[in-house]
């Protein structure tokens, strides 16, 4: 029996025999229209790649007559409209405060987690203490690890919606200084669900 390697092998062998013998045409036979770009020697024109629907929420502006998205796929932290508005010292700095407060949030995944913990971890805490306190304590682990993560969840989400309203006091604060060079929004940062 013939190992697997050697099989392998010749099975490409006799692919490529095939295909220099069977599947070559002369160049005088084939359509030039019919050619790739590359074959003829005549450049391809560059195309421009499909437009990507990012997930989640995209953030559109417009500068110069060009539709630009506020934030770079990995972030929302408004950096893109960052780089267009940066020139204007007031817009640059409302934007330096909206990424701080957004860095600012990320304390609510940890309040969230470490209420979520206590909740979980109620019971096995609880059986530590004698059996007339089991009951008290585990409501209390209970009701205070629901109520820290719900309120670091809402201190979060407040923050976050408040934070909002920064981007359209930057645009407008370079806009005030640029009028003829205009960055237009092209969503609005009011509530919605």
């Amino acid at each position: 029996m013939r190992k697997p390697s050697k099989l392998f092998s010749t099975a490409v062998f006799l692919q490529l025999l095939f295909l220099t013998t069977f599947a070559t045409q002369s160049l005088a036979e084939v359509d030039l229209e019919a050619r790739a770009p590359c074959q003829t020697g005549i450049p391809s024109p560059l195309r421009k790649p499909k437009d990507i629907t990012p997930l989640g929420c995209d953030r559109p502006f417009l500068y110069r007559g060009e539709v630009y998205s506020t934030d770079p796929p990995q972030i929302q932290d408004a950096s893109t409209l960052k780089y267009f508005v940066q020139s204007v010292p007031e817009a640059n700095s409302i934007l330096d405060e909206y990424q701080s407060v957004r860095s600012k949030s990320k304390i609510s995944a940890y309040t969230g987690t470490f209420g979520l913990l206590m909740f979980l971890l109620s019971n096995p805490v609880a059986k530590q203490f004698s059996a007339a306190n089991q009951d008290s304590v585990r409501g209390a682990l209970r009701i205070g690890g629901i109520s820290i993560a719900t309120g670091g969840f809402f201190y979060s989400f407040m923050l976050l919606r408040s934070n909002e309203k920064l981007i359209p006091k930057a645009v407008d604060a370079y806009n005030r200084v640029k009028p003829n060079d205009p960055v237009e929004l092209q969503f609005s940062t009011g509530w919605s669900f």
